[in-house]
């Protein structure tokens, strides 16, 4: 019932969101409304509730009753964790000091102990005790601070305890991993006089560096997605937005094309997921880090850390005109060499601690055709997938699958190539070459897009022949393929995302 009910609040959440920082920052509002007690939907949703206040059904009087619900996490009040008028999303952007001596945080946010025990401290000599904290939260257990109780399932995980050494002195972990420091700034060691560096904890550069290093700032947030359940009007000829103000869909209700007439439907999407809200993982208003995984066999290794600098360039230099529509906290590469690594990493999408993930994209980088993907002859195809090996893989919550391999996406098989079966395996859409699809190497600099990541010598630009770029996207109410060209080529991997 309460799922039910919640859907019905999702249409409320667009006028609490305020852009911040290129995202989104969110305030708990409570909003208030009426529940059928026949079937537990909103009574003012005609759609979801089709009964009538004061009338009898089946021996019960419909009576609709109030609940405030949270708009964030789209849970009753009575169990939101949330605070009404605090605001919540994102990572914050804070800002540490540290040490040129150690290295470490010279004011640990983390409390770590920086005594040594048996040594003396103001007439105090440092000695530990070992208690219970919480896994989840990390608090004492038996302190009054852990809402968790031991042995119970929560949405972060299994309750557990640890033990924990404890410094008497400072109370904080004695064997803290974060290394607190243990200088102070002005003295000399080892003939180094202590001084401090402000550290961005988001890019890890210098927070004040003269040469715009760090492009955050201070209180803002950044890397995350929060998820939206809005209702959109799809096109059944393209399968897109009807009403996308950048023209996604070209089509006009009633017009006929190619023998067909276009028509629109309202569906609920999860902006996350890009699936039917329904039949999504991920709850409206909590927020998911955007994470790009990158597949790749052993001939491509290059490649693909050049393109996962390119991707971490552009995320962190917010002058870039492709940094607003790139906003990826961190891409993670993963060697797919045999088809047992490659099924793992695929089945492993969204599960686990994936599951706290928006897959902002997926991509792949290896040898194909128009049947299937592989390392190919050279490594003895030890690594080797044809359309049916992929039919059988699980379908997973990935944005956007952009397919790096030649002739994948070949237009004279659509509906029986590799990007049309992968298309029924995401969510989101896939993007593959018609042809080859070549890598072009540059090692001259110029051009907001001519540059090189992190000390990189070389930038690469992929480029698909014969007729280019095409977008597969699978329709569930038609169970077919629609396919459509990109209008751009010859284009680096951020910009690539980008066209989708």
């Amino acid at each position: 019932m309460l799922a039910a009910a919640l859907m019905t609040l999702i249409w409320l959440f667009a006028d609490c969101r305020e852009v911040y920082a290129g995202l989104e920052k969110i305030e708990c509002v409570v909003h208030e409304i009426e529940i059928c007690s026949i079937c537990g939907h909103n009574y003012n949703d005609i759609e979801l509730c089709s009964h009538q206040k004061g009338i009898t059904y089946n021996s019960k009087e419909c009576k609709p009753y109030e609940e405030k619900y949270c708009n964030i996490c789209g849970q009753n009040m009575i169990y939101c964790e949330h605070v009404e008028g605090v605001e919540y999303g994102g990572t914050e952007c804070k800002p540490w000091e540290r040490c040129n001596i150690c290295g470490n945080n010279y004011y640990d946010p983390n409390g770590a102990c920086s005594h040594w025990e048996g040594e003396i401290y103001g007439g105090t000599e440092c000695s530990t005790y070992i208690i219970e904290v919480c896994n989840i939260c990390g608090k004492n257990y038996h302190g009054g601070d852990c809402p968790h109780h031991e042995g119970a399932w929560y949405d972060e995980g299994y309750c557990e305890l640890e033990d924990m050494t404890v410094c008497n002195i400072c109370g904080n972990n004695y064997y803290d991993p974060n290394g607190a420091c243990s200088h102070w700034e002005g003295e000399i060691y080892g003939g180094i006089e202590c001084s401090t560096t402000t550290i961005c904890n988001i890019c890890g550069n210098n927070y004040y560096d003269p040469n715009g290093a760090c492009s955050h700032w201070e209180g803002n947030r950044y890397g995350g997605t929060v998820c939206e359940a809005s209702s959109i009007t799809l096109c059944n000829i393209c399968g897109n937005n009807y009403y996308d103000p950048n023209g996604a869909c070209p089509h006009w209700e009633g017009n006929e094309y190619g023998g067909e007439t276009c028509n629109t439907s309202v569906k609920r999407i999860c902006n996350v997921c890009n699936d039917l809200y329904l039949n999504c993982l991920h709850i409206a208003g909590h927020e998911y880090e955007n994470v790009v995984y990158y597949y790749y066999i052993e001939d491509r290794k290059d490649q693909a850390e050049i393109d996962k600098l390119d991707l971490e360039t552009i995320r962190d230099d917010i002058s870039n005109p492709y940094n607003y529509k790139n906003k990826i906290s961190k891409v993670v590469k993963v060697p797919t060499n045999t088809n047992d690594e490659l099924k793992v990493a695929w089945n492993g999408i969204g599960t686990g601690e994936q599951q706290y993930y928006c897959i902002y994209a997926l991509i792949m980088n290896m040898h194909g055709n128009a049947g299937e993907i592989s390392n190919g002859p050279g490594k003895g195809y030890s690594m080797r997938l044809n359309m049916e090996d992929i039919r059988a893989l699980e379908r997973k919550p990935v944005q956007r699958l952009l397919l790096l391999q030649c002739n994948v996406g070949s237009i004279d098989h659509i509906g029986n190539n590799v990007a049309s079966v992968f298309a029924e395996k995401v969510t989101g859409k896939v993007m593959a070459g018609d042809g080859e699809v070549h890598i072009l190497k540059k090692e001259e600099s110029g051009g907001p897009d001519g540059f090189f990541s992190n000390n990189q010598n070389e930038y690469l630009r992929y480029e698909a022949h014969e007729k280019g770029w095409f977008f597969y996207k699978y329709d569930w109410d038609r169970e077919r393929v629609i396919c459509t060209q990109a209008e751009e080529n010859r284009r680096r991997i951020y910009q690539l995302l980008d066209m989708f």
